[in-house]
């Protein structure tokens, strides 16, 4: 962030600049005490654990030059030193600072936003590489999609930076309004509409209404640029052009153009010919600027998905298909061909055991899409260790079953934590019934599971078979604690 007066960075978030030199200025804008403040402005945000105002004092002692706060008496009573801005609300005055220093520093950065149910993250990283192969390109670091996140990028952003990928979360209406507001893009990619969410928006028609936010910005665009928004054809809710057009005008975005990508044969970028296996995927992509084939160390053919996403995103910067398919093709074996910063496969026990740690997240799309991957994977043996999926509303039990049903046609053994995670062994032994050597087990911790997890691998490698295991779910389950295990036990 570029040096900043007290009175802009009030001025920015509509805050009350409470001290006597106004003139003085901060070069970054910092919300955990523990780390560099000096110089910086200290803004205290509050959580459900913890209020940033109890650390005001530690970051001025830090060097940090003024404080924004919300606690309007104790400011006013100089608690906060002589320098604090008052604000409505510290979270707000974040996004607000965030958006500020977007629109003064950044006037000429082009801009694209990430969303959607499934694959933000890997689309988001693909995005980048093709875009960083012809621009000084940044993205979103990290899990950085947030309300605290972004902001958070934002003012680190580079003073050269050409072009910004931004990827947005959401959990419900009005969270992509935010995230939106301070990155201003002139174009988005939603990947797909799943069942994430449902417990608070109810239907996946509201997900894709609340995804559609994205598309706010196009109202902010000059009337002869349209807001391009890439989605993924093969979607049932987002076929419908028309009916997406619909929904960005109530949003005040009359002017936009829609670009598909899928295997239905109406997308403007098509995979045909797909191979999908363990070690990458493999297709002839058919797009208006020509076709070409795409060859990539990404195992699972969800990644024919976010790598076509990522080719649309390309050419709208001029980037051609085959230019855009070297630059993920160097980016994937840069990151060691099946790694990313949220699935890794990692060769334990001198290749007698492969781990697929997709343990960050997890939803009825993902679960069978990661199932298959690992199935895939060269092993005598295929298990699974399940978490809970969360947030799935009134048809969890469904969704849990259903994935139980799939894995047991991919694994030879699930261990699952968690209690909505007995729905999943409820539909593996349902569909397992005329298998015995298929076994299905419930736990309530990870260490139990984790338990009767090495106990199978250590029974199957004293047999003289290998191993493959996916562990994942929802990151509230701390699966990776399971994977991390194995990593020590079987290094």
């Amino acid at each position: 962030m570029k040096r900043t007066t007290l009175k802009q960075l009030a001025a920015f978030c509509g805050g009350e600049y409470l001290g006597s030199h106004p003139r003085r200025t901060v070069n970054a804008v910092v919300t955990d005490s523990r780390k560099a403040v000096r110089g910086g402005a200290f803004l205290a945000l509050k959580g459900e654990n913890f209020d940033g105002h109890a650390f005001v004092a530690k970051a001025l002692d830090g060097g940090a030059v003024c404080a924004v706060v919300d606690d309007a008496a104790g400011a006013r009573d100089g608690k906060y030193g002589d320098n604090a801005i008052l604000v409505k609300d510290t979270l707000s005055a974040y996004a607000d600072i965030a958006a500020g220093v977007m629109a003064r520093d950044f006037p000429k950065t082009r801009r694209i936003a990430v969303t959607g149910s499934v694959g933000k993250t890997s689309t988001k990283e693909l995005t980048h590489a093709v875009l960083a192969s012809a621009f000084r390109a940044e993205k979103t670091k990290a899990n950085h999609n947030n309300e605290v996140g972004l902001p958070q990028t934002v003012l680190a952003l580079p003073a050269d930076t050409e072009i910004f990928v931004a990827e947005m979360g959401m959990r419900g209406f009005g969270q992509i309004r935010y995230l939106e507001n301070i990155v201003h893009p002139e174009a988005a990619i939603i990947t797909t509409i799943g069942n994430a969410h449902l417990e608070l928006l109810g239907s996946r028609e509201n997900i894709l209404r609340a995804k559609m936010e994205v598309c706010l910005g196009g109202a902010r665009l000059p009337a002869d640029k349209p807001f391009r928004l890439i989605v993924n054809g093969d979607c049932d809710l987002m076929k419908d052009r028309a009916a997406l057009r619909a929904i960005a005008a109530e949003y005040g975005c009359d002017n936009i153009e829609i670009i598909t990508f899928g295997q239905d044969a109406a997308c403007d970028y098509r995979a045909t010919e797909v191979i999908s296996g363990e070690h990458g995927i493999n297709y002839l992509l058919i797009s208006r600027e020509g076709n070409c084939h795409v060859d990539l160390p990404l195992p699972g053919e969800h990644n024919v998905y976010n790598s076509m996403a990522a080719i649309a995103a390309g050419a709208l910067f001029g980037i051609a298909p085959e230019d855009a398919a070297e630059a993920m093709r160097r980016y994937a074996e840069e990151n060691s061909g099946v790694n990313s910063l949220r699935q890794r496969t990692v060769r334990l026990a001198g290749g007698r055991l492969t781990l697929m740690d997709d343990a960050y997240n997890a939803g009825p799309e993902s679960m069978p899409a990661s199932l298959k991957v690992m199935a895939g994977f060269t092993a005598d043996r295929h298990i699974a260790a399940l978490g809970d999926m969360v947030e799935l509303g009134p048809k969890s039990p469904e969704f849990h079953k259903e994935v139980g049903r799939t894995a047991a046609a991919q694994c030879d053994a699930i261990f699952t934590v968690g209690e909505k995670a007995r729905d999943y062994v409820t539909g593996f032994k349902a569909a397992a019934v005329k298998n015995a050597a298929k076994s299905a087990q419930s736990f309530d911790t990870t260490d139990a599971a984790y338990a009767a997890v090495k106990e199978y691998i250590d029974r199957e490698f004293a047999a003289g078979r290998t191993v493959a295991i996916l562990v994942k779910g929802s990151h509230i389950m701390h699966m990776g604690r399971i994977s991390a295990r194995l990593e020590e036990d079987f290094k």
